[in-house]
């Protein structure tokens, strides 16, 4: 099981102290919260994304009317920008992002942002679950010829799915350029592609009731977290699903190993353990980040959100407050070097592919 349980307790414990020392109820009086969402309506980012939202504002001191807004494009990079470039520093919108994070340790050229510049408020650990059609002709390693779907060559869902399948046997096409979670889940509803992976919200909303109830997909395994020693950090609400590490241990033998094996965990690792950001822009002001980081530190103990939380995706929340997730997004910069150069090497790969 994920051991987030005692690091995010005494993580959630000093925010709640630190924000009930210094937040303003009278900052967000009478006015109005924007939050943005990187990924379309309706998406996996966007329902969780809404349902964070709409319980976060509970929490806030003053009570602002809170709007959220949508903005979509080149795998979450559009709305990252507009957080660097256009939105203003006066806490007055915030993000509620699946964070490019690997575009940035890639040097993705569309991306013109640095997540370590912006105001972290919280985020959310969540993993990926991969999926086949059954009539693509059986397991991963068996079936051939079959598409794997993805959205943009640097993003971590992308790299992830290649790593792994390169790292089985796989004998596959990889298609990118789909538009979020959901497209990628239609694609293969619709048999354009066979094969590919969503978060847990994606995976409980749209892909469990359309095609692994009904029969026409199954579940492969999850990219559980990777502990220092090798071991897998389950998560228990995954139980009947294998990770990655059982699943290959069952088709190949023995562990996976090599460079491959090493960039996968430093992908997942990093996206598993905060799939969800929240942040405000630089320069935002202290009373707002203060009243923000002391609604995301009451949201573990609302028990109405964790109710409906746990309901619509089957697992319950995993938050990490602001000091837990600006640590994490300083950790994009401490990545070996040569993970980094082989990772370049191979997103570019992918987007030569077609």
């Amino acid at each position: 099981m994920v051991r987030f349980g005692k690091s995010l307790a005494v993580a959630a414990a000093a925010a709640l102290v630190f924000a009930a020392g210094t937040a303003t109820a009278q900052f967000y009086k009478g006015k109005r919260l924007t939050v943005v969402i990187n990924y379309g309506a309706g998406g996996p980012t966007d329902v969780e994304g809404r349902l964070l939202a709409k319980h976060l504002a509970k929490h806030i001191p003053g009570k602002p009317t809170t709007i959220v807004k949508n903005r979509p494009g080149a795998g979450g990079i559009v709305g990252t920008n507009f957080m660097a470039e256009v939105a203003k520093p006066d806490g007055l919108t915030i993000a509620i992002f699946t964070p490019p994070t690997m575009s940035q340790m890639l040097g993705d050229p569309g991306l013109r942002a640095d997540f370590s510049q912006f105001e972290w408020l919280a985020g959310v650990g969540q993993p990926q679950v991969c999926y086949l059609r059954k009539d693509a002709g059986g397991s991963v390693t068996s079936a051939s010829g079959f598409k794997a779907a993805g959205m943009r060559n640097t993003s971590s869902h992308d790299l992830r799915l290649r790593l792994a399948l390169d790292l089985l046997g796989a004998k596959y096409t990889y298609v990118t350029g789909y538009r979020g979670l959901s497209k990628v889940a239609a694609g293969v509803l619709q048999n354009e592609t066979q094969y590919s992976c969503g978060s847990v919200p994606n995976f409980r909303g749209r892909v469990e009731p359309t095609m692994i109830k009904p029969g026409i997909a199954s579940t492969t395994y999850y990219y559980a977290p990777v502990a220092a020693d090798g071991s897998d950090q389950k998560f228990a609400d995954l139980s009947g699903i294998p990770t990655f590490q059982e699943y290959y241990a069952k088709a190949r033998g023995g562990k996976p190993s090599g460079t491959k094996w090493e960039a996968l965990k430093v992908v997942n690792n990093l996206s598993t353990y905060m799939l969800r950001g929240s942040f405000a822009p630089k320069g935002t002001p202290a009373a707002a980040l203060a009243d923000l980081r002391a609604a995301w530190a009451k949201l573990p103990g609302d028990a109405e959100f964790v109710a409906e939380y746990s309901k619509a995706f089957k697992a319950p929340p995993k938050i990490i407050q602001a000091a837990g997730a600006k640590k994490h997004i300083e950790a994009i910069k401490s990545t070996d070097p040569k993970i980094i150069a082989f990772l370049k090497e191979f997103a570019a790969a992918g987007k030569k592919k077609k």
